[in-house]
């Protein structure tokens, strides 16, 4: 399969979901893969690779909803939904490993235990990892509250599972972000149990593949890499983005948000920063889910990037769901027009002024 040309995949991949909706699911993808089997425009090999796509979608659905045909697991002899794997096989080998790894942190070793134990697919697992499995660390920018980096994850994430050798498979060397945290252990735990679930659930939200330390004993989020966020997206590309993509990338925001809210959760800190791009499947994802303020400082403080918080956060000192609609209209606007809103307005105790005056 190595001439697939991945942009006629994507493109089949994306016209099949926007164009096929039904309220049952089972049917939904049925109708899926007879549309990518009747699509002239790909080669057999490309109908296999976005069928196989399509798959891997279905179980994750399945899963997720504990809805579907079961079918009886050669391996573990349990009643399973997926196909592809079988998930009660995936987290018991995770279990299974449990006493391989440490954080050298109760903590952090029962929260990652416990992520483990709900994984729904081999791909969104979060795990330990060894410092020394990171190479060619550099730095990258200084956030909102920590220095960010980038590094080469020698072993990779978790991939797929192979029924032959009953184990997961690795996807071998990539490109991965690494950012700091502080005073973790002293903090509140939920907001990062409350981030690595809801990243490792949705596939809308950027990955966070697990947690580290390094030598100083620090520990440090390893979070799948991106090839660029939205601002640095409309600068390159201003002026020659299509209505139909400008369309797509508010949809993105919108369905991301949306699965945070039906967590009963909060961003707290939408801005084009935090909605980044992955060329290879042409897809948009929004970061920083619990991680962009300081891990020290209580649910209901307050920071984030001020031309996109709402009056009510900036008078009132706390965020609802309604402050992240807001923030995703600010996104909006700066999606359609193509620059960040206020450009102009450089004085921020003007600018939260006339915020909150309207």
């Amino acid at each position: 399969m190595s001439n697939i040309r991945k942009e006629m995949v994507n493109a089949a991949y994306d016209k099949a979901y926007a164009l096929i909706n039904n309220d049952d699911m089972h049917i939904r993808f049925k109708d899926i893969k007879e549309f990518i089997h009747n699509d002239e425009s790909l080669t057999q090999d490309e109908k296999l690779a976005c069928i196989k796509r399509f798959d891997g979608d279905y179980d994750y659905f399945k899963v997720i909803e504990n809805d579907g045909p079961r079918r009886l697991c050669e391996n573990c002899q349990e009643r399973c939904l997926a196909t592809l794997y079988c998930e009660f096989c995936v987290r018991k080998y995770l279990i299974s490993n449990f006493s391989n790894w440490t954080s050298g942190s109760n903590t952090i070793d029962d929260l990652l235990q416990k992520c483990q134990k709900e994984s729904l697919i081999p791909y969104m697992i979060v795990e330990w990892i060894p410092y020394d499995r990171l190479q060619n660390l550099e730095f990258l920018a200084k956030g909102g509250c920590t220095d960010i980096y980038t590094a080469d994850w020698i072993d990779g994430c978790y991939k797929e599972w192979d029924f032959k050798e009953k184990k997961l498979k690795r996807s071998g060397p990539c490109k991965v972000v690494l950012k700091k945290l502080e005073n973790i252990e002293n903090s509140n735990r939920t907001w990062l149990e409350e981030a690595l679930f809801i990243s490792n659930k949705w596939g809308s939200i950027v990955q966070c593949f697990g947690l580290t330390k390094d030598p100083s004993g620090k520990f440090i989020l390893v979070i799948n890499h991106m090839d660029i966020d939205l601002r640095g997206y409309l600068q390159q590309n201003q002026n020659e983005i299509t209505w139909k993509t400008k369309i797509q990338i508010i949809f993105e925001i919108i369905k991301a948000v949306t699965r945070i809210h039906e967590e009963n959760s909060i961003h707290r800190d939408l801005h084009s920063g935090n909605v980044l791009y992955a060329k290879d499947k042409n897809d948009w994802y929004i970061s920083d889910l619990g991680f962009c303020g300081p891990t020290n400082k209580p649910l209901k403080s307050v920071y984030g990037n001020l031309p996109y918080l709402a009056p009510e956060v900036i008078s009132k000192n706390e965020y609802t769901f309604k402050s992240d609609i807001y923030s995703i209209a600010m996104l909006m606007w700066e999606t359609l027009y193509e620059r960040p809103p206020f450009l102009n307005q450089k004085n921020d105790h003007e600018l939260a002024l006339n915020i909150c005056n309207g």
